[in-house]
């Protein structure tokens, strides 16, 4: 893991958590697998401190440990992928709110600040949600060690427990009454969100190089995967179109996508992104998902979009020839781009130096008639420039994050100011206050303050949504990183 990527979970710990418990997360990411008397040494913390930061850390799942050696002792490992997953929270919250409606991201919220909660605490509404497993089971113990090893069975994960509504009442009521599932504990399966965010992904990209009514094909086809095809496969198995057209009949009888649905399929299997392809003549109008090939074409196009981006259409225009021929020297590269001999050199060395293109020698054997021939060659390794990008967009967080925390601290006596105006306020409303009450509280805050506060909301507006599309650019980098 890198210094910056480092710097980014430990900001995103000490934001949530404190300092505490952040000094303790920055030993386990330098020092992986480490015991408590380690992490003391380490850290110079109380071992009462450590035992409570490690609480925190495990509840969160942001921390998983194992038995050493001798099975007495525990080692502690950070998650720092699920660190970095924290900021990912608001879009969870918005696909359960938009899948399911608002009781659905009151549920899904409360479980993410919990870090885990009973089925009887959420009782009723969660139980229309298990069947779509955006909550699965937290592993446990089954056996009785000094370091418990937590697991769960397939079987277990979305089933819901007997409850006896009863018991609730009377529990509700203050009675001594035990609860029946009190150690069964349910969290949030990032891995069910982030197999809709990804469908999403897909979706969309057909929604915007087509119309909505492709989108809404290649939904279905997805959706059917699910029935025959793990989730996550690089390949699904044959979807016969008809199923997918008898599903169109029944949720859109006049759609368009329904009349022209074999032009559709024409076009979609077509596209360069190769995610529909035919099963075989044998499989009589069935179709395969590459959804590995799928996200490779998706990266590629990403990458070049950056490089515009970055650099102008002429590196744009080079990097593309590099991608078309796997390897090609300089000179053949100034031709077929048709740039100016300097200016396709300048910017062909600049994307070397920048890590989007690599070089690859080759030394032609010696002869007794001549000296050594060396051939220099262009080419592109995909995956280094996935990951060279994924360290850009941790950069990028880690100074979105550095400057609304010095935001925040710049302006400190404000921003308490306006917290403190506000709580009066409220309290005021409780009360029944008049309305020339409240104004004059409120105008205890003067003009330039107010101009001030309207300038860092919107500063922490802008930098709220760069994080966010930020973290757009890392998920669709990770599903990359995810088929290969």
């Amino acid at each position: 893991m890198s210094i910056t990527y480092g710097k980014v979970v430990s900001l995103i710990i000490s934001e949530r958590f404190g300092p505490v418990v952040e000094k303790v997360a920055n030993f386990l990411f330098k020092c992986q697998n480490s015991p408590l008397l380690f992490i003391k040494k380490g850290t110079d913390l109380p071992i009462s401190k450590i035992r409570e930061s490690l609480c925190v850390l495990i509840k969160y799942r942001l921390v998983r440990f194992k038995a050493n050696k001798n099975e007495n002792l525990a080692n502690y490992t950070l998650d720092s992928d699920n660190v970095l997953l924290m900021l990912r929270y608001p879009k969870y919250l918005n696909h359960a709110k938009k899948s399911f409606g608002d009781e659905s991201e009151m549920i899904i919220e409360e479980v993410l600040q919990r870090g885990y909660w009973t089925a009887s605490e959420l009782i009723l509404k969660v139980y229309e949600r298990l069947s779509t497993k955006y909550l699965t089971r937290l592993p446990y113990p089954k056996q009785d060690k000094a370091v418990p090893i937590l697991t769960v069975d397939e079987s277990e994960q979305n089933h819901l427990p007997n409850i006896d509504i009863k018991v609730l009442v009377m529990h509700q009521k203050g009675g001594k009454t035990d609860l029946p599932d009190k150690k069964v504990y349910w969290v949030v399966n990032f891995d069910r969100f982030h197999q809709d965010m990804r469908d999403h992904v897909i979706c969309t990209a057909f929604s915007k190089k087509f119309d909505d009514n492709a989108g809404d094909i290649i939904r279905i086809f997805l959706r059917q995967m699910y029935i025959r095809t793990d989730p996550w496969t690089d390949i699904s198995n044959p979807i016969p179109a008809l199923e997918v057209k008898d599903i169109l009949k029944k949720q859109a009888p006049s759609s368009h996508s329904l009349a022209f649905f074999d032009q559709y399929m024409s076009i979609i299997e077509q596209d360069n992104s190769k995610l529909l392809r035919k099963a075989g003549e044998a499989s009589g109008g069935s179709y395969q998902i590459y959804l590995k090939d799928a996200f490779t074409q998706f990266v590629w196009e990403l990458i070049e979009q950056i490089v515009l981006e970055k650099y102008d259409s002429k590196a744009a225009r080079i990097f593309r020839l590099v991608k078309l021929k796997p390897y090609i020297e300089p000179d053949q590269l100034q031709q077929l781009a048709m740039i100016p001999a300097k200016d396709a050199k300048m910017l062909s060395y600049q994307l070397y130096e920048d890590n989007y293109l690599h070089i690859q020698e080759l030394r032609k054997a010696s002869t007794n008639s001549g000296p050594t021939k060396n051939f220099t060659l262009f080419h592109i390794k995909l995956n280094s420039v996935v990951r060279m990008l994924l360290e850009t967009c941790y950069k990028t967080l880690l100074n979105t994050m550095i400057r609304r925390n010095n935001e925040k601290l710049l302006n400190k006596r404000i921003i308490d100011k306006k917290h403190r105006i506000d709580t009066i306020l409220m309290a005021m409303r409780d009360q029944n206050a008049t309305e020339e009450q409240m104004a004059d509280i409120e105008e205890m805050i003067t003009l330039s303050e107010k101009e001030i506060l309207e300038k860092v909301n919107k500063v922490m507006k802008n930098l709220g949504t760069v994080e966010l599309e930020v973290d757009d650019t890392i998920f669709m980098l990770q599903m990359f990183l995810v088929y290969q």
